[in-house]
């Protein structure tokens, strides 16, 4: 099953159990996708396409890339950005640049809504298994949750609501997944916003220029990562220029505007039952011009960077393609218009396992696969600051 291909909007984090059950764009409870009619450039949730997606069936990230990081979950000794200034992040909480950080030695303190559902968000005391420290944050969807009076669409989720607003944000964790566990159907979330704007999350939906912006990054089966984006100049699905005019070229009948895609090329596959490190950084872009950017590091190394001048590459529909069978140097990526008032600032982030049972079980059957009983995701030794982060040193 593709993303464009399900129902559910996610949880309200303010309220422990409950899911949000509307997409009306008012309501900031609602974070997830609606449904879509049928794409031939739909992406799939394991990673294949069902058409012009640019990601194939055993493709593992395109051509080699001297960004590609280590896929072994190691983290170098040496650190980088503020890292390097404080080893094992000691004091790290106290720079002026950092935002928010939480190692869960105080359990979930910081965080200003979680799941309050111990199977699904707990901190666990274990420092043979955490990555640092004594403790770490355990999120759970189990496939019982999701035949079960939660289902079908479960999320195990805890966020923070910025104290302060920035243009720029870095945003490091350092995360293990147990197992064989299948990557969420979406993963973690960076939403900007207005004062009165919480309606990130929203599918099928064109946000505001003067409301805010949000993306997802997300894993997949072949243990790539992309980031899913949506703002106000986003492009349709619908034609192949991205537009949504009836009898353009390619024109699939129906007009929708789901996430565009991002997958940088030359990935190296996450590793399994072993810490990695993840950074992120997004840039506001200034009201009126395209200087806009998003970047992933793994394990200290860049992997991709999507800003005014980089990384060539083709638009096609809502994808813009850097390699794969859908790849052409047509330009270089003229970088993000975000947002169109500078009113709109990064306000919050969400730690995610979000998981559907149309897309598990159909992903199972397209894989050939049987995914646990449980989907296991570990999180530790997070920071979210205004400068290069790092990974934490140990």
């Amino acid at each position: 099953m593709s993303r464009q291909h399900h129902f559910l909007l996610r949880l309200a984090l303010a309220l422990p159990a409950s899911v949000a059950c509307g997409s009306d764009s008012s309501d900031a409870t609602a974070v997830d996708d609606t449904a879509a009619q049928p794409s031939d450039a739909a992406r799939n949730d394991d990673g294949t396409l069902d058409g012009a997606d640019g990601r194939v069936t055993g493709d593992t990230g395109g051509p080699a890339s001297d960004t590609a990081s280590p896929s072994d979950g190691t983290t170098p000794p040496t650190g980088e950005g503020l890292a390097a200034k404080y080893p094992r992040d000691e004091g790290i909480e106290k720079d002026p640049a950092v935002i928010f950080h939480s190692d869960f030695e105080s359990d979930l303190a910081g965080w200003t809504d979680y799941i309050k559902d111990p199977a699904r968000i707990s901190v666990v005391n274990d420092a043979a298994t955490a990555h640092a420290g004594n403790k770490y944050l355990s999120a759970t969807v189990t496939k019982t949750m999701l035949k079960g009076s939660l289902g079908p669409y479960v999320a195990a989720a805890a966020q923070y609501r910025f104290a302060r607003t920035t243009d720029t944000v870095y945003w490091r964790y350092h995360v293990r997944f147990v197992g064989k566990s299948a990557p969420p159907h979406h993963w973690v979330r960076l939403a900007a916003g207005n004062a009165s704007y919480d309606s990130d999350g929203l599918a099928n939906t064109v946000p505001p220029g003067n409301g805010g912006f949000w993306f997802d990054f997300d894993g997949h089966d072949d243990g790539l990562f992309d980031f899913y984006a949506y703002w106000y100049k986003m492009r349709s699905g619908r034609c192949n220029d991205g537009t949504a005019v009836p009898g353009c070229a390619g024109d699939q009948g129906t007009t929708y505007y789901y996430g565009n895609n991002f997958s940088p090329a030359g990935q190296a596959p996450f590793p399994r039952d072993a810490w990695f490190c993840v950074e992120l950084m997004a840039k506001a872009n200034t009201v009126g011009k395209s200087d806009g950017a998003v970047s992933y590091w793994k394990d200290d190394a860049l992997v991709g960077a999507y800003e005014p001048g980089k990384p060539h590459g083709r638009w096609l529909r809502d994808n813009f393609f850097t390699w794969g069978p859908y790849y052409a140097d047509e330009g270089a990526f003229a970088g993000f218009d975000w947002r169109s008032s500078p009113d709109v600032h990064f306000k919050k982030i969400t730690l995610d396992a979000y998981y559907e049972l149309g897309s598990l079980t159909q992903r199972e059957k397209d894989l050939g696969v049987t995914f646990p009983e449980a989907q296991q995701i570990l999180y530790d030794d997070v920071v979210v600051a205004t400068e290069r982060i790092g990974c934490r040193t140990k």
